[in-house]
């Protein structure tokens, strides 16, 4: 079925009026398996381009590459070719809006070297050389595109993962999953905390890793295999940055966040110990 294209502008007023009128900006169709998304093509117009998010560096991380497929889904949908084609276009809504993006790769590659590949350490040097991108960056933020899988082709909805004690990674993922929530197919997950990814505990500031949904289930596989779809997803996240960048009560969240963690680590020491282990999806 051809898609139809029609052409919808974000208007961004203010960080709170741009999540109440989420919903108006881009209006989602909950779609069976057969009825289709419509396309839509966002921009962001030079008047009404949030300020808060202009001259910000953020890093968006397309999840696996070249060798690596990472999860494989319904009717050989490989994760690699939906995280890139979700970070092009979520790059291209940052760049409308004034921000400094940064991309870890823009292609169908991985960042190991040779010596990696060689000494069969080709994952860890993946992981390496997107940190190696990341500090290179004075980052603003950081934010990792994946997709979920399961062995159970039931499992679905989008989840936002940041590590345990980074409460401006806590936040982003807080908003983001809000908007996934309000703008992307059924999902009633809430965002996880988790210390042992290799990228969230190295960087600091709002690092975020986003499931955007299970590539397992066919309903979710079969719409992020659409750039309607893609697009949707892009526009979401892209909202849920400028309401992170924009909105005067996020810094609020995180000093309150802050003095709550000091707290928690003078009585939480018994986990110091735990293993430190290193595995990204």
């Amino acid at each position: 079925m051809k898609l139809k294209r029609d052409k919808h502008f974000p208007v961004i007023i203010a960080a709170f009026a741009l999540m109440a009128s989420a919903s108006a900006l881009s209006p989602f169709i909950h779609a069976h398996a057969g009825a289709w998304l419509q396309a839509e093509s966002h921009s962001v117009k030079e008047e009404t381009k949030p300020t808060g998010i202009a001259g910000k560096t953020i890093v968006i991380d397309p999840g696996h590459g070249g060798s690596d497929s990472g999860a494989r889904g319904v009717n050989g949908l490989q994760e690699k070719e939906i995280t890139l084609a979700v970070s092009r276009r979520l790059t291209a809504y940052l760049q409308q809006a004034g921000a400094h993006v940064v991309m870890t790769r823009t292609s169908d590659v991985d960042l190991a070297t040779d010596e990696d590949r060689t000494r069969r350490r080709r994952h860890i040097g993946d992981l390496q050389g997107r940190l190696q991108v990341v500090r290179k960056q004075h980052v603003d933020a950081f934010v990792s595109i994946h997709c979920n899988a399961a062995p159970s082709p039931n499992w679905h909805g989008a989840q936002v993962l940041y590590f345990r004690n980074n409460v401006e990674g806590k936040t982003l993922a807080t908003i983001l999953q809000e908007t996934y929530g309000r703008e992307l197919l059924t999902t009633n997950r809430a965002i996880q905390s988790n210390r042992t990814l290799y990228l969230l505990k190295r960087i600091e500031g709002p690092t975020v890793l986003a499931e955007i949904g299970f590539i397992t289930n066919p309903t979710e596989a079969a719409a992020m295999r659409t750039p309607a779809y893609q697009e949707r997803i892009a526009f979401a996240t892209y909202q849920a940055l400028v309401r992170y960048f924009s909105d005067p009560s996020v810094l609020q969240a995180n000093q309150m966040g802050n003095e709550s963690d000091t707290e928690q680590d003078r009585s939480g020491q018994d986990e110091a110990n735990d293993a430190d282990v290193s595995d990204e999806t």
